[in-house]
């Protein structure tokens, strides 16, 4: 128990502590024995103790601090206050009056059975023998409680240790042994003993049964062994012996497999057999064993020297076109014929009729040769298959510089005149044609030589507005006045063209532009061409449909020539010849459906130049024609003046008389001419009018010298609230009445200028304004539409709503005042009154006049009551009156203005600034600039690192200094373009790791403003920086940034850059290699050249000795041609830039690009070049790129309708249902010998695989050799000869003078072909020798025949060996050793 006191009292608590065993301080009520000392305290029991409460009154249950403060128990003992002293209550262990006695609690023998008792401070232990527990030893510890007896044994509890009784058949202290009843093996014949509690089993081995697996089993018992089989028992089995039963098995149960040793040859089938097998083989093979291969090519049955190939051997297939890819027994039987060039068929009997697949173009005869055919060509080609147009003018036949146009077997020459101008023609233009020597041509028409059958003449072709054969005839007429001419067409005219078809043709000429050229047909059905606002509209109409066309976009009333024509066929065509359209042609056509019901004589009335009224109202002019026409046809008919009605009364003249109204520009003042042909007008700008624009209306000077002007009128009529009201104006003051129209009932309606603007106000609140200003010297005309309360103006053709003002009816009796109004008061309410010019004010459409006009009177509208100072005509104040010019500057009056015409040395309103650059004050390489009061000479520096310039600004510099600009031009990383530092405020424009810094700090502004270029600004290139103040007049503000094109508002704010007139230092170029442009603070230049003072008051000057080197130059990078392949070097300014041909790449073009890097060839392999590529492609592909499959089937061979199939190298024929065959040659089914087959002229039949095929004899050919070969096709015979065809032969008639086979031999006497007996001899050998020699040639031209198809003849069975190029000559180029053959 731990008692500790509360302090300055005597009351204490004492706790338990548990002790070393554990024991429940809980469990007991302390205060029970009465631990308090009495009298006084009072004990009150806690869970974990007791505590002593002091009972006595006020004072007494203090203690004194100096009992207890010496602390003089110990051990921790609690010192409690006592009456007259202290008292000490010690922890455990320890007693005595200051608990200093250590208490041995071993004393009273606490530790029972044996156990060894330890004392220690405050408490003591029990260290117990074994078998007992317990803090004093005094439990005996049950050694069975822990069960350790296993399989139900039963345990017995003795001192200090236990004993088990085991349950049959375990053993052991615990009872944890099984006792093992098989250790005696009792088991026979290998068993397996099983163990359990208190007995064993036996598991027999197989073969074995009985309790200890004793007994034998017998398994034949069950007679397992079949096909009598005799059975042998064994230990757990058995062995059936099927000797001599042709059965094998466990149980003889399997017949034997003779087959199984696969004893078949050839991929033949083993058929099994009892005690025995037999081979099943397949065609083409023999033997017990089919091991023998059987020789179908023994018997040699390829005919033609085709050679044999046995299916069976597999050495073929897959090297041999005609054996597929693998090999297979199933189709080993039999042979296949390889057929010499010229021949097919399966035993290759059938020579191949190459004429079949018709090679021969262009009408060419084709002739069956073996392995080949022969074209004979139609006269103009040429070639193996008659397919080369022979070029006639290859021999250039045309002469005298004259064109050679190739034809078919013929040619055209198109001659040229000579440069004598003479003219050629004939077959060849060798003949000189005289046929227009003298002729007979007239009105400049062009004389066309001609030569035919050997003669010459001439042919006359006419200019427009001539006809007949010599161009004698006029074709011109023209309307001079509204009417028409009506010509009545023949009915055989329109039969022959045809139901509803018509066609009318002219040239026309007119300024009108809206009139009637032509109308045909009548009120219901018709066609007509018009001119409509200027360009040509046509329209038919047929059964109620119309049929419009516009040739929109060309204007055609300008007085010129135009030829136009409309058809009407199966479609209704405008043509118009102009030389705008493409091909001089523009055409407008729209399809017609066919006729059904026209009405008769629907178009043989033609009106030309107009109609009559009811025809007049379906066409959109609804005006006659003024002007001229010519070259009229009608259905191809010429319709000549003399077959009209011309003269008087008729309004159509013969000729085309023309005046040119315009020009002689007889409207004056602006005045447009517009042309009518016959007349003109016209269209007078305001204030003009008259026909000739002469006349113009008066205007009326207001406030002329200052002084006041007005004018009023009375309406003696009413206008109403709808009017318009228009009038020219020219004033330059910006403020006074122009116009008021009172009523007297309600508001005025006043105008007055305001700002320089028009206003139109009723009342205060309701006032519109016209934009634009009026007020700049120059005369407006103003036109306003008041209609029904909206109020509009016509500007620059356009009509403005200008808003909505309270309509004002303007009766009878209303007044208009005019610049002003009589009672001054009124007119200052409206800016003061009116000063400039008014003139040809218009109400409605009647003029007010200022002035009496001779022989013209006032309209009846308006009656002028005063006037007040008004001048006649527009007239300008004296401006020049008071000498406004300086300098010896000229006065010029300007209209209420001046103008100084200064000296070349000064400028500005009054001439009063100089002009400091006319002196050409700068030195050279640099440039003079004006600025305010002076001026400053301009240049470009260069710097290099240490040349840095320092300025300041002179006392004078009064302007805010709120922007700043610098151009420059680098390739620095780091450098300060511009620094300036006064106390706390510091300007910096710099670079900084290659980007842009712009630093101010300034003003009362804190932060300052801060700028870096997220992109790099040192490439080289000129860059400008400017920045200003978003508010020059704050004293901080945000700053606007521009550098280059982009514009930036810096975040934070700074003032002015005022504290640079506080004479601070402003440095440029500061450790700084490159140029610099122009520099500007404030509007103020600082200049990079060196100069004297400057004029002007405001400007900053140098302020150190620095320089700079004038103008911008880098070092010479492209000196070295660094550019390497023809490349381009581009200075850069310290840098350079290659431009790099095609196909090269790099820094310095030293890379040859792979153009085959995207893979470009399709189909083929890439061969990279210099910007290009070449593509070897795989076979069966062409093209740039190897994309485009050759078509195999341009030139295939699939016979009898077949479709042909395109491949990759090759084609196949899809044959329709009645053939068969790789070509689609044969009939299917297969037409048998002696059936439905028969060779005629003696041909043999053989049948093939794909059916009946003839042998012809020599001299017929055909499938059925049905065919006379003509051996006289080509005529074989020369030098006239004729040829006889007879069978495979021919034979030559010659004439006279010829003999020989082929009439080839010149007959003549001996004596002239052999003069002496010598060379009768040489002659016979020579000619031996050349036959010799010729028929070695043959020979081998016949080889390289055979080898390449060519000499004339085309040979399909050799392409087939050969590949498929051979066929698609087509489509690939010939290669040059063919083109030579």
């Amino acid at each position: 128990m731990a008692c500790s006191g509360t302090p300055g009292l005597l009351e204490y608590q004492c706790v338990c502590t548990p002790g070393p065993a554990g024991a429940d301080c809980d469990s007991a009520d302390e205060c029970e024995s009465s631990p308090c000392p009495a009298p006084g305290f009072e004990c009150v029991d806690s869970p974990s103790g007791y505590t002593c409460r002091c009972q006595l009154d006020g004072e007494g249950c203090r203690a004194e601090s100096s009992v207890c403060s010496s602390q003089p128990c110990l051990n921790n003992g609690t010192c409690v206050e006592a009456a007259g002293g202290f008292r000490c209550l010690c922890p455990p262990g320890f007693g005595g009056a200051t608990c200093g006695d250590d208490i041995d609690e071993c004393a009273s023998g606490p530790c029972r059975n044996g156990a060894i008792c330890r004392d220690s401070a405050g408490e003591y232990s029990c260290f117990c023998v074994p078998g007992f527990q317990g803090s004093n030893c005094e439990i005996d510890i049950d050694e069975c409680a822990s069960r350790p007896c296993r399989n139900h044994g039963t345990c017995l509890n003795h001192m200090d240790h236990y004993r088990c009784h085991c349950a049959p058949g375990y053993a052991g202290v615990n009872c944890d042994i099984e006792i093992d009843e098989c250790d005696s093996e009792p088991c026979q014949n290998g068993a397996l003993c099983n163990d359990h509690v208190g007995f064993y089993t036996c598991t027999c081995a197989p073969g074995y049964e009985g309790t200890q697996c004793e007994v034998d089993i017998n398994e034949c018992e069950s007679q397992p062994c079949q096909s009598n089989g005799t059975c042998h028992d064994l230990i757990n089995s058995y062995r059936c012996d099927c000797s001599d039963t042709g059965f094998e098995g466990a149980h003889c149960e399997l017949d034997i497999l003779e087959c199984a040793s696969d004893p078949c040859h050839n991929s033949a089938t083993c058929l099994e057999g009892t005690k025995g097998y037999s081979c099943a083989c397949w065609p083409g093979y023999a033997g017990q064993d089919c091991e023998e291969d059987v020789d179908e090519c023994v018997t040699q049955p390829c005919h033609n020297g085709g050679l044999c190939l046995e299916r069976s051997n597999p050495a073929h297939y897959g090297t041999q076109p005609l054996f597929p890819s693998n090999f297979s027994y199933s189709q080993a039987a039999g042979f296949l014929c390889q057929c010499q060039p010229g021949f097919t068929g399966e035993t290759c009997f059938t020579n191949i009729d190459e004429c079949e697949s018709q090679p021969c173009q262009n009408g060419g005869l084709c002739q069956d040769l073996a392995n080949a055919f022969l074209c004979q060509c139609l006269p103009g080609y040429s070639g193996v298959e008659c397919a080369v147009n022979i070029n006639e003018c290859e021999e250039s036949p045309c002469k005298n510089g004259a064109v050679c146009e190739d034809g078919i077997a013929d040619y055209s020459c198109h001659c040229v005149p000579g440069q004598d101008g003479t003219v050629w023609g004939g077959k060849n233009c060798s003949v000189q044609l005289t046929g227009c020597h003298t002729h007979d041509c007239q009105n400049g028409a062009l004389c066309i030589p001609t030569y035919r059958a050997e003669s010459h003449g001439h042919l006359c072709q006419c200019q427009p507005g001539f006809y007949d054969a010599t161009c004698s005839t006029p074709t011109t007429f023209s309307f001079v006045s509204g009417g028409y001419l009506l010509m009545e067409l023949p009915e055989d005219s329109e039969s022959g063209r045809g139901a509803g078809a018509a066609n009318v043709s002219l040239r026309f000429r007119t300024t009108l532009p809206s009139a009637l050229l032509f109308y045909r047909g009548h009120e219901a059905e018709y066609l007509f061409l018009e001119l409509l606002d200027g360009v040509l509209h046509a329209e038919l109409k047929r059964e109620g449909v119309g049929y419009p066309l516009f040739l929109k976009g060309l204007r055609v009333d300008d007085g010129q020539w135009h030829k136009v024509e409309v058809a009407v066929h199966s479609k209704v065509q405008l043509k118009l010849w102009h030389g705008s359209c493409e091909a001089g042609v523009c055409l407008q056509s729209s399809p017609v459906p066919p006729v059904t019901a026209l009405a008769p004589r629907a178009f043989l009335n033609l009106y030309l130049g107009g109609t009559e009224d009811p025809m007049a109202n379906n066409t959109r002019s609804q005006r006659a024609f003024v002007g001229c026409l010519q070259d009229l046809q009608v259905d191809a008919e010429a319709v000549l003046p003399a077959d009209l009605p011309l003269g008087e009364p008729s309004p159509a003249r013969p000729g085309c008389a023309r005046t040119e109204w315009c020009l002689s520009q007889p409207c004056l003042h602006g005045g447009l001419c517009v042309d009518l042909w016959a007349t003109f007008r016209c269209d007078c700008p305001r204030p003009y009018e008259g026909p000739a624009c002469s006349y113009e209306h008066p205007a009326a000077t207001f406030g002329l010298e200052n002084s006041t002007s007005f004018a009023s009128f009375t309406l003696s009529d009413s206008l109403g609230a709808d009017f318009n009201l228009s009038f020219l104006v020219r004033s330059r003051k910006p403020g006074g009445l122009l116009l008021q129209l009172c009523n007297g009932t309600g508001p005025c309606l006043t105008l007055y200028l305001r700002d320089g603007q028009l206003a139109i106000e009723t009342s205060p609140t309701d006032t519109v304004t016209l934009p634009g200003s009026l007020v700049d010297g120059r005369r407006h005309l103003v036109a306003l539409s008041f209609q029904g309360g909206s109020v509009g103006a016509l500007q620059s053709d356009t009509f403005l709503e200008l808003g909505q003002l309270p309509a004002q009816a303007l009766g009878a009796g209303s007044e208009v005042f005019v610049g002003g109004h009589p009672d001054p008061h009124r007119a200052e309410l409206w800016g003061g009154y009116f000063k400039g010019c008014l003139q040809d004010i218009q109400l409605n459409s009647h003029q007010i006049q200022f002035f009496q006009v001779e022989n013209n009177s006032l309209p009846e509208e308006l009656n002028r009551t005063q006037t007040g100072n008004l001048v006649n005509g527009c007239i300008s104040d004296d401006t020049c009156k008071s000498e406004p010019c300086q300098n010896g500057g000229r006065c010029i009056v300007t209209w209420n203005d001046f103008h100084c015409s200064c000296p070349a040395n000064f400028t500005g309103k009054f001439c009063e600034e100089k002009v400091w650059c006319e002196s050409d004050p700068c030195p050279e390489a640099t440039t003079c600039m004006d600025v305010v009061a002076g001026y400053v000479c301009l240049a470009n520096a260069t710097f290099n690192s240490h040349a840095a310039i320092e300025f300041a600004t002179n006392t004078s510099v009064t302007r805010t200094l709120s922007s700043l600009r610098v151009d420059f031009r680098t390739r620095d990383e780091d450098a300060v373009l511009l620094r300036a530092v006064e106390e706390v405020d510091s300007l910096q424009v710099a670079i900084k790791n290659s980007s842009l810094l712009v630093d101010i700090r300034s003003g009362n502004s804190i932060e300052g403003v801060r700028f870096l270029s997220p992109q790099p600004i040192t490439d080289g290139a000129w860059h400008s920086v400017s920045v200003s103040m978003e508010d020059p007049a704050a004293l901080s503000s945000r700053w606007l940034l521009r550098l280059d094109s982009a514009n930036v508002t810096l975040q934070g704010s700074a003032g002015n850059l005022d504290f640079l007139k506080n004479s601070a230092l402003v440095v440029l170029a500061e450790n700084f290699t490159g140029c610099l442009g122009r520099v500007q603070i404030g509007g103020l230049f600082l200049p990079l050249a060196a100069h004297g003072p400057y004029p002007q008051p405001e400007q900053f000057r140098r302020a150190g000795p620095g320089s700079a080197r004038l103008g911008c130059s880098g070092a010479d990078v492209c000196a070295s041609s660094p550019c390497l392949n023809a490349g381009t070097c581009h200075d850069l300014f310290d840098a350079f830039r290659c431009a790099c041909g095609a196909g090269w790449a790099g820094q310095r073009c030293e890379a040859n690009i792979d153009d085959c890097q995207p893979s470009p060839c399709v189909h083929g392999r890439c061969v990279d070049a210099v910007a290009d590529f070449q593509c070897d492609c795989f076979r069966g592909f062409i093209g740039k790129r190897c994309d485009i499959n050759v078509d195999d089937c341009v030139r295939h061979q699939c016979l009898n309708g077949a479709t042909c199939v395109d491949g990759v190298y090759g084609y196949s024929c899809k044959c329709p249902p009645q053939y068969s065959g790789p070509r689609c040659e044969w009939p299917f089914p297969p037409q048998q010998c002696g059936k439905n087959f028969t060779c005629l002229n003696g041909g043999r039949c053989i049948t093939e695989s794909w059916g009946a095929n003839c042998s012809c004899r020599p001299g017929f050919t055909g499938r059925n050799c049905q065919i006379n070969i003509n051996e006289c096709e080509p005529n074989p015979c020369q030098n006239g000869g004729t040829c006889q065809d007879s069978e495979n032969r021919y034979e030559c008639v010659c004439s006279a003078s010829f003999t020989g086979e082929r009439c080839d031999i010149n007959k003549g006497t001996a004596g002239a072909l052999f003069p002496s007996p010598l060379i009768e001899v040489a002659v016979p050998v020579a000619c031996g020798s050349v036959l010799l020699l010729s028929i070695g040639l043959i020979f081998l031209v016949l080889t390289a025949r055979k080898r390449r198809q060519s000499e004339g003849t085309y040979s399909p069975s050799q392409q087939e060996v050969a590949g498929a190029r051979l066929e698609m000559d087509s489509v690939l180029k010939v290669p040059p050793e063919e083109r030579l053959i």
